[in-house]
């Protein structure tokens, strides 16, 4: 007499390499994933297609938890909100609580937000591609296990310009303070003596002009006097403009502060 329970899973039963778990609104993306599975060669224990009439519901879905490796979960809203479909998922979670094993692999079919320990579980996301090849592509690649190296060498990235290297890698540290102040000292006291040269010569050349046209036999007879003058002459322009200067900047200074305090 056999000593076999009459129970236990058959060979046929423990190959089988998936069990979908799924809500009734989403059979029809149960069944499609179910067939592109068996499609690609894999083994798919589905409600609508193996609880047959005749059978025990509670007992069928013991079998296939049991007799499948992993378990897929066809996540949408309405699996999130069932009461029934929490157990399912549940179990094979338990089997592999650190996901190490690739047990549980939800596929989302329909924009929602998991939370709790399924919110944990990264998904195969379905939402928002072009096509069906491209979900199946996504799928397959997707129930794989081992690792997702490419079977085609990755394009390598743009190389970055020498130039654009060596300048951002070539930059002059920055000076000391003390320097930075004695650079804008040195700087302000040329552009001022710049500035006075320029006017003295500017207006002693004015004033040159001026007397060779008004008293051009006194120019032509002392033309050391002549420039003398007209040196004199754009050195108090000079003075001048720069005390006037002088003067605004300390105004403009004052309303700057008074307006400052307010």
């Amino acid at each position: 007499m056999s000593t076999t329970p009459v129970d236990a899973p058959t060979a046929e039963a423990a190959l089988k390499d998936f069990f979908i778990s799924y809500n009734r609104v989403d059979k029809g993306w149960a069944e499609w994933i179910a067939w592109q599975l068996e499609d690609a060669g894999l083994a798919v224990i589905i409600q609508a297609w193996d609880f047959r009439q005749g059978g025990n519901f509670v007992l069928d879905m013991q079998r296939a938890i049991e007799t499948a490796r992993r378990t897929i979960v066809v996540l949408s809203p309405d699996f999130l909100a069932s009461k029934f479909t929490a157990p399912e998922w549940a179990a094979a979670f338990a089997q592999d609580p650190t996901g190490r094993g690739g047990r549980l692999l939800p596929v989302r079919v329909r924009h929602c937000n998991p939370g709790g320990l399924l919110g944990q579980i990264v998904y195969v996301d379905l939402v928002g591609l072009k096509d069906r090849q491209a979900a199946r592509e996504v799928l397959l690649k997707g129930v794989a296990e081992g690792r997702a190296k490419p079977l085609h060498e990755p394009g390598m990235p743009p190389l970055e310009p020498a130039a654009a290297h060596a300048a951002t890698h070539t930059e002059e540290p920055p000076w000391p303070p003390a320097l930075e102040v004695a650079s804008r000292v040195a700087g302000q006291v040329f552009w001022r003596i710049a500035r006075f040269v320029g006017l003295v010569i500017g207006v002693a050349l004015a004033v040159q002009g001026l007397l060779g046209k008004a008293l051009p036999a006194w120019t032509a007879s002392s033309p050391g006097v002549m420039i003398v003058v007209a040196v004199a002459w754009g050195l108090v322009a000079a003075l001048v403009v720069e005390a006037l200067v002088r003067v605004w900047q300390r105004r403009s200074g004052a309303r700057a502060d008074r307006g400052g305090g307010r």
